[in-house]
């Protein structure tokens, strides 16, 4: 095995290709519900701040109980956990499904299940990204999260494209249905995979409270897992404020009608994936920590770009550049941390990384949703792009772990 394996390279092992298309699957039918929910907000209320909590409602339950969801993850038997997981989602789709159909959508509803749908993902993720390294490891491991990540894109892509096209036609009640089916590919997959055995013989059956404790010291006293923390706050909150305002750009500012508003959100995974593919190559050209790095700055300029030139072509391409950026940061930070963490530490401490992941998210919407709210969206993506200015400097001052950068 070489030591830089190709981008596509764990998809050779069945296991890992039978998720993957699984998980594609529902990562459409998810996405088609994420752009519906969003379209359907924003003609329930014309007020910023409720598109950003609908944001934040879906995030949130990442920062509050990803941790609780990492221990458990660690203590039960993580296929079986994930599939109940699936089944909570699911329920949560049905009901918005069955609320559409009667025509009871209001902007409060929304929230809620949004928030129920956003606690499903979070008591989902830890184990999720904790069975990848059971099922790849080695040098396939950086490509096949990057391979998830630029899977969850795809579908970002299609998703919303053909979620739109529905939802002219039929109704945002096709698309709460739709995701509520695509919810048994993922469970029936994980029914046909073969855990193996030395992988859940790896977990520790501690107590919940000594498996908390020790979770805690872990992570205190990993001087690499807070830098790589650190560098994610740096650049998440700043980053977030595009992604978090795209609903209120594509329907106010540019004034896009239901297919164009899918097409705007498509192309954010259109450059997630295209990043994706070419992470290796990038990788290995600069280094984890410098492409990190250069991410960083390019979504600073671009964004200050897109305020200042608020037109659709010019929004398509920052939109897309970003996707690539945000790509690249997250599969190398979340390579970086499953390196580190051994395999009974693996949910909790993904589950660390996922609550400062999402935390940060849930702060940037808020504040960039509240300052939109109160002066204007451009005013917000300039605050945030010359935010994120300094912070890339900041950043680029603390060293990731198999970084290529001299120390300091």
């Amino acid at each position: 095995m070489t030591a830089h394996p190709s981008a596509f390279a764990p998809l050779a092992n069945r296991a890992f290709l039978g998720l993957w298309i699984a998980n594609l699957l529902s990562n459409i039918g998810g996405w088609m519900q994420t752009t519906g929910a969003a379209w359907e907000m924003t003609g329930l209320t014309t007020e910023p701040i409720y598109v950003a909590l609908l944001a934040a409602a879906g995030t949130l339950p990442m920062f509050l109980f990803c941790f609780l969801a990492g221990i458990l993850a660690d203590r039960f038997e993580r296929r079986r956990y994930i599939i109940v997981c699936q089944f909570w989602m699911m329920g949560v789709a049905g009901v918005l499904a069955v609320l559409a159909f009667f025509g009871q959508l209001s902007a409060i509803n929304l929230v809620v299940l949004s928030f129920c749908m956003g606690l499903g993902n979070a008591m989902n993720a830890p184990a999720w990204h904790a069975v990848v390294p059971e099922i790849v490891s080695g040098p396939q491991l950086r490509p096949a999260i990057a391979l998830n990540s630029a899977g969850f894109n795809l579908a970002r892509t299609i998703g919303p494209v053909v979620g739109q096209i529905l939802l002219g036609l039929v109704g945002v009640f096709l698309l709460f249905a739709i995701n509520t089916v695509t919810y048994i590919g993922v469970i029936f997959a994980l029914r046909a995979w073969k855990r193996p055995a030395e992988a859940h013989a790896s977990q520790r059956r501690e107590g919940f409270l000594e498996a908390a404790h020790t979770g805690i010291a872990f992570v205190r006293g990993s001087a690499e897992l807070k830098a790589i923390f650190a560098r994610g706050l740096c650049f998440f909150v700043p980053g977030i404020a595009m992604g978090t305002l795209l609903p209120v750009i594509g329907r106010f500012e540019l004034k896009l009608d239901e297919f164009t508003f899918g097409i705007l959100y498509a192309v954010f995974g259109v450059g997630a994936v295209a990043g994706a593919l070419s992470m290796p190559m990038v990788n290995r050209l600069l280094g984890a920590d410098r492409a990190n790095i250069w991410a960083m700055g390019i979504t600073a300029v671009a964004t200050l770009v897109a305020a200042l030139d608020m037109t659709p072509l010019v929004v398509g391409i920052v939109v897309a550049l970003n996707g690539a950026c945000w790509m690249t940061v997250i599969a190398n930070n979340g390579a970086a941390v499953q390196m580190i963490l051994p395999n009974f530490m693996r949910a909790r401490g993904m589950a660390v990384h996922q609550m400062v992941f999402f935390g940060a998210m849930v702060a940037g919407s808020l504040l960039w949703g509240k300052v939109a709210d109160l002066w204007s969206v451009q005013a917000a993506l300039i605050a945030s792009s010359l935010a994120l200015a300094p912070l890339t400097v900041l950043a680029a001052l603390i060293r990731l772990p198999g970084s290529s950068m001299p120390r300091s």
